[in-house]
Order: C-alpha cells, then sequence, then structure tokens
C-alpha cells in the first residue's frame, strides 16, 4: 500500500473503508482499529472482512519465544479472552528465518486467525504490542478485528529514554511501570542517570558510603534513596523480558558532589565544599584528577561493580559540563578501561574532545555543539537535542515546575515530533530526556513523560519520510483509553483533544 493511500486509511475514525490496487475496500461495517497504531507501522495493508474474537482462543507456538508468549497471554487475558485448546480461533506465535524483518522486525496478519511472526522474540513482543493495540481496553459483545497485514521494522535500532533518578529518586515499582509503557510504544532502551551532585543511587560494596552518604541527599523538594545490586540486577530481568535494555549512567568526572561528599579524598585538598548537595546549580563539582592515584581506582572499581550488574554493551560514564585540562585524559582513559572490559562507553556529546576509537558513543545535547568531527571519525551518535527531545522542558510554554533554558517555548508535543534524526548520518537512534531536578512525584514524572515519550517512540521508529504530525495526533488520540488502563497520569494534551477533560 502506498503511504498516501496507509495514512488516508490510519486518519478514518469512523468506519470508512480504503482502497488501493494491492488492498481491497474495507467493508464498512469494520471498524478501522488500525487508527490506533502508534509508532507508525512501515507497511500495513486493509483487506475486506473482520474477524471475531469471543471468550477463548487456540495459542500454537513452533519456536521458544518465551517473553512473546507471556506478553501475549497477559494482553488476552486483560480482556477476558482465555487460551483454550478446543477454542475456535487460532492465535499463531512462530520465529521464522526472514532476513528482511532483522532483529526487531515482525509480521502481524488478521483473517481467519492471527498469525505474529518474527525472526527473534524481540520481534515478536513487537507484534503483540501493535495486537494490544488493536484490541479493545474493554469488551463488551466480543472482539472484532478487521482483516489486515502489517510488516514493521524500526528506522532505528536505538529508541530511548534517558531518565534521572538522580536528583530526585524514582521507585522500583515506578520503574517498573515505566519500562510496561515503553514496551507498549515499542521503546528498548532506558538509560538511567544514576548519580550527580544531589544523589548517589546505585549500591557500590567497595565504596558503602556513596550510598549510606550520597543515597541520603537529594534535590530540594526532591526524594533520596538508592537501589541495591539485587533491586537492579531484578529490573534488569524484568525490562529484559520486555525487549528493552537498561543502560547505566555513572556521571564522571564532574556532578560528583555525592561522591565527594561521601569519601573526601576524591576532592582535591583545597576543595572546602564537601557537603551533600540539594540546589539547582551544576558544573562546579569534579573528581581531583591531579590524584590520579585515588582517582582511577575508585573510577575502576565503580565500574566493575556496575558491568557486573548490567550486562548491557553498552555503559555511559557521563562526562558533561567539565572545563578542566585532564578532562579530554579522563574521557580516553576511562573509555579505555570501558573497552578493556569488554564493553562499549557512551559519553556526553563533549567527549568528543578526546581522543579514543572510534567505537565510542556520543550522545549529543546541546542543540549548537558542533558535533561534526565526531561524526566525521565514524563515532556512533544517540540524539537527545534539548530543544526537542528534553522533556523536563514544559508540554507548553510556561508550565509550572518546568524548565525553559533551552527552549522558551517549551517543548510541545509538537515540537517533539518534528524532530528529523536523519541528518545525523551516524545517529543509532534518539533518547528523550527527563531530568528531575523539578520532577519530586510519581505524578509530576508522567505528566512530562505522556504522551512526548509516544512521539519521540514514533520518531526512532518510523522513517521521517513516512510519518506525519496530523496522522499521529489521530492514532495517539484513539489510544487514550490505553493509557488510562494503564495508570499514567499525562499531560491532557490540546492537540490530542484531551484538553480540560
Amino acid at each position: 500500500m502506498n503511504h498516501n493511500v496507509l495514512l488516508s486509511c490510519l486518519l478514518v475514525l469512523a468506519s470508512v473503508g480504503c482502497s488501493s490496487p494491492s488492498a481491497p475496500a474495507v467493508a464498512a461495517d469494520t471498524p478501522t482499529a488500525s487508527t490506533r497504531i502508534v509508532p507508525l507501522p512501515q507497511s500495513l495493508d486493509m483487506r475486506s472482512g473482520e474477524l471475531r474474537l469471543s471468550g477463548a482462543v487456540r495459542l500454537e507456538m513452533d519456536a521458544d519465544a518465551p517473553h512473546a508468549r507471556r506478553a501475549l497471554e497477559e494482553a488476552l487475558a486483560g480482556i477476558g479472552i482465555a487460551i483454550d485448546d478446543a477454542a475456535p480461533t487460532d492465535v499463531r506465535l512462530q520465529r521464522v528465518d526472514d532476513a528482511a524483518l532483522g532483529e526487531e522486525g515482525y509480521r502481524l496478519v488478521v483473517a481467519e486467525r492471527i498469525e505474529l511472526s518474527a525472526r527473534t522474540d524481540i520481534g515478536l513482543l513487537h507484534a503483540v504490542q501493535s495486537l494490544r493495540q488493536l484490541l479493545p481496553v474493554q469488551v463488551q459483545g466480543g472482539v472484532r478485528l478487521p482483516h489486515l497485514e502489517i510488516v514493521d521494522a524500526p528506522a532505528y535500532p536505538w529508541r530511548g529514554l534517558s531518565l534521572d533518578v538522580a536528583r530526585s529518586f524514582l521507585s522500583v515499582d515506578y520503574l517498573e511501570k515505566t519500562i510496561d509503557r515503553m514496551a507498549f510504544f515499542k521503546l528498548n532502551r532506558l538509560h538511567l542517570h544514576l548519580t550527580d551532585d544531589q544523589g548517589w543511587r546505585i549500591e557500590i560494596k567497595a565504596y558503602p558510603k556513596l550510598t549510606d552518604i550520597g543515597g541520603a541527599s537529594a534535590v530540594e523538594g526532591g526524594r533520596s534513596g538508592f537501589y541495591t545490586q539485587d533491586e537492579l540486577r531484578h529490573l534488569v530481568a524484568y525490562a529484559q523480558a520486555r525487549g528493552i535494555t537498561i543502560v547505566p549512567e555513572v556521571d564522571l568526572p564532574g556532578h560528583t558532589q555525592a561522591a565527594l561528599a561521601s569519601y573526601n579524598e576524591l576532592a582535591c585538598d583545597d576543595v572546602e565544599n564537601l557537603a551533600p548537595y540539594s540546589g539547582l546549580e551544576v558544573g562546579f563539582s569534579v573528581l581531583c584528577l591531579d590524584k590520579p592515584d585515588v582517582v582511577y581506582p575508585f573510577v575502576r572499581a565503580v565500574l566493575e561493580e556496575v558491568l557486573a550488574i548490567f550486562p548491557s554493551q553498552e555503559i555511559h560514564v557521563g562526562g558533561d559540563e567539565i572545563d578542566h585540562p585532564l578532562y579530554a585524559d579522563f574521557v580516553s582513559r576511562a573509555a579505555a578501561m570501558v573497552e578493556g572490559m569488554g564493553r562499549t562507553a557512551i559519553f556526553w556529546e563533549e567527549g568528543s574532545v578526546a581522543v579514543t576509537g572510534p567505537n565510542v558513543i556520543y550522545q549529543f545535547w546541546n542543540d549548537g555543539y558542533d558535533i561534526s568531527a565526531a561524526v566525521e571519525r565514524g563515532h556512533p551518535l544517540i540524539l537527545s537535542p534539548c530543544s526537542y527531545l528534553y522533556i523536563d522542558h514544559g508540554n507548553y510554554a510556561g508550565q509550572p515546575q518546568t524548565y525553559d533554558w533551552c527552549r522558551k517555548e517549551g517543548v510541545p508535543l509538537a515540537r517533539v515530533y518534528g524532530f528529523d534524526p536523519t541528518p545525523f548520518k551516524t545517529a543509532l537512534g534518539i533518547e528523550a530526556a527527563l531530568w528531575t531536578e523539578l520532577v519530586h512525584t510519581d505524578e509530576a514524572a508522567d505528566n512530562r513523560l505522556w504522551p512526548r515519550l509516544a512521539a519521540a517512540a514514533e520518531v526512532a521508529w518510523s522513517p521521517a519520510d513516512q510519518r506525519g504530525y496530523e496522522g499521529f495526533v489521530q492514532r495517539m488520540g484513539a489510544l487514550r483509553a490505553h493509557l488510562d488502563a494503564m495508570g499514567i497520569r499525562y499531560h491532557r494534551e490540546q492537540d490530542l483533544g484531551w484538553d480540560g477533560e
């Protein structure tokens, strides 16, 4: 189906059909459930007819896909559909050797039965999420699904959320909910910003005072706390079962006041401010790089424990907002440490001044920063330009308890959706970023994340030349009941028709 016809189909909210040479007209009484799929699929063919589901389906599986099976069973059970070998309708999960689908692509066919196929368990997880969006939240008198075929795969392999838990702590329970919601929109990276001036949130057994002291502080008005290593391992497994990789960040060598307050010897001898910190200013603290015999054993010990918890290939070492003559040397040495441990280092964009191997990844956050030299050297990029993807900024201009330092008008939903990654030739993908200096409750976090994170998901999944804001608004607006069912306390976005309700 060509793109214009697809968009026409997706924009229909009533029972109006669409047609093309390869897709017969949808019957006038067929619900156009395809209007609810976010991110926009690569290919969607609407066909005549519909499938009706009642109280049970028969599940067929011909390959190992435990995570997809769990997700499918939970989705069906959530609307009262049981798994029964005697049921009249089949739902089939199958892994197929189809190179065109890649590691995360999938095919979803609704005809006389429902078929979900992919090369991997993760691909099948994505197929299940698309099926979930087609299904209603509540069933009254059975389920009617239009006959269709979706063939889909992501434009970018990195589709993430950078979530700051250092300034104001977020509980394991809230992170689990966030992971579930991310999976619904096919996001696949949760970047946890675990340390900063205001708090140190990860247990390091070689340095217990990091959490004894650093875990007890927070930004003023925010929440303190820390995660044990067992809690983080649980989160890693929880995320993996939902197709999401957790990428840890320990921010070094700056943004380290919580570490300096815990272990004073990490500071230079002339530093007098060694107390825990609860303010908003940044860029004032740094490990004493003039004491390599103290600093680098600390860095190595911390990284070794971090890597033992998190199996992600990529490990974020921070590196932003530092003005120090030995800064580039630190980046080079830390990158070599991570590489020597068999992983790949990520630094914020400023780290690109250092000499490192070409596999080191840089995260671009300042729209005005010239990252071209790193691109020319072939370094992969994660894109988080603040004027598009810093969602600690307001959903609208002047929203209380939000920042506007990067963009005075805030970062509304349409602005997030308007970002185009294609000019960045080495881009792995994108991350929306939520910093928590002004986000002190779960409700506030929900308000900043949703629905903007769904827009970021579509930017990362769907090619820029295939998507459009009007279509996204129609599809996202139709998913409101799903967000309600997940308990999300989202911003009531005017563009989606949610304002004031």
